[in-house]
């Protein structure tokens, strides 16, 4: 990839991170942790930290500082995994889900704001080409 489109990349993803930041810092939520919060929401059943670590393209000791934080301020849990006692999972508490339902309701807003630049067509592939990317790619982190 060229060092432009490199460029491009971060650029765009340096800026939403920002805007996400800032628009989170009101609900006193991080952009990890409100990813956190999505992950689980979307998934709809605890997620092991290791998967955790991996979509947010963390380290698992830095998943695990995270999900402790968020712990303590009651978004999530912990649960032992019923089949393998050495996975850890975490889920949403009320607390959490409460969270994911007003980020839910909240997001279009920031985002149709973000990207009012591009057509509807133009958002569907992008995030054709995001999933694309991710799905292709998610493998290769640790």
């Amino acid at each position: 990839m060229p060092i432009e489109e490199w460029a491009s990349l971060y650029t765009a993803y340096a800026m939403m991170h920002k805007e996400c930041d800032r628009a989170l810092s009101g609900r006193g939520l991080t952009v990890p942790q409100a990813s956190v919060i999505g992950l689980l929401g979307v998934a709809g059943r605890p997620l092991p930290v290791t998967r955790l670590a991996r979509l947010l393209t963390q380290e698992s000791q830095s998943a695990t500082s995270l999900v402790d934080r968020m712990c303590a301020v009651g978004l999530v849990e912990r649960l032992n995994d019923p089949h393998d006692r050495r996975v850890v999972l975490v889920q949403l508490t009320n607390k959490g889900r409460d969270m994911y339902d007003v980020l839910r309701s909240t997001a279009p807003a920031f985002t149709d704001e973000m990207f009012s630049v591009l057509s509807t067509e133009e958002r569907l592939t992008l995030k054709e080409l995001l999933d694309k990317f991710v799905q292709r790619n998610v493998q290769r982190i640790r």
